[in-house]
């Protein structure tokens, strides 16, 4: 029922988009380099293994804190749905938190963060089962008022858990290529490249491409989609996905 309300929730908002706003809204909450406060709803479809019939249905709700002096915090928790031919599985996922310091330098501005991951799961199907400690870095540079570039890197460890789970020693590089307009408008590409060192370093490459409006002048709506191009790991064949983000400062 929850993974259905919060995608009736976020196409309700989509439609009582405001049109009086057309042209006077401004993109918020997309570049990373925007230490803000917002709540997120995220909803998304994904098909895991398209050979054996694996699907993962997911609302993440994410809450996100701007602290002073460029620090923030958030923390993430999925309620999910795990279908395939041999069962399914219902529940919530693994609990996030994450810490964060934004740090100016000329017109780049650089991140660093740290991300606690709790083994929260009811199933096994649901999360990795494993305490993480994982180490994220980014890079923004605006090229325009409307555009900018990021390169983020984000390092996953696992430190403690079942034994019987697989250890995680993975990467995620990604280049985050966005342009927005003045309705309210944003475009944004995603490429990513995954990679697994615990396992002969196998890896995938992917892209996910966003495109999102502004339906108030701090709510912002957005679809999303994406798939695996190339690689020798199959970790997840494509996802339809989307959001809704509210923004307090």
């Amino acid at each position: 029922m929850a993974l259905v309300l919060g995608w009736v929730g976020l196409l309700a908002v989509a439609r009582g988009a405001d049109a009086a706003a057309e042209g006077e809204s401004v993109v918020k909450g997309v570049n990373p380099a925007e230490n803000l406060t917002k709540f997120e709803v995220l909803p998304k479809f994904a098909l895991v293994d398209d050979a054996l019939d694996i699907t993962v249905t997911s609302v993440t709700f994410k809450y996100d804190r701007a602290l002073g002096g460029g620090y923030g915090f958030n923390v993430e928790l999925p309620l999910a749905r795990f279908d395939s031919p041999g069962g399914d599985d219902e529940g919530i996922g693994d609990l996030n938190l994450r810490m964060r310091k934004q740090i100016a330098g000329g017109r780049w501005t650089y991140i660093a963060g740290v991300e606690v991951v709790l083994p929260t799961a009811s199933h096994d199907t649901l999360g990795a089962g494993k305490y993480q400690t994982n180490f994220v870095g980014a890079a923004v540079y605006p090229l325009s008022g409307e555009t900018f570039v990021a390169g983020v890197a984000k390092q996953y460890f696992s430190v403690a858990g079942k034994s019987s789970r697989a250890d995680i020693v993975q990467g995620q590089y990604r280049v985050l290529l966005a342009h927005s307009i003045k309705s309210g408008w944003w475009f944004l590409a995603d490429p990513q490249l995954w990679v697994d060192f615990e396992r002969d370093a196998r890896s995938q490459f992917s892209l996910d491409v966003e495109v999102g409006k502004m339906v108030r002048p701090l709510t912002g709506v957005w679809l999303r989609a994406g798939g695996r191009l190339g690689g020798n790991w199959h970790r997840e064949e494509w996802s339809v996905s989307g959001g809704v983000r509210f923004i307090s400062f």
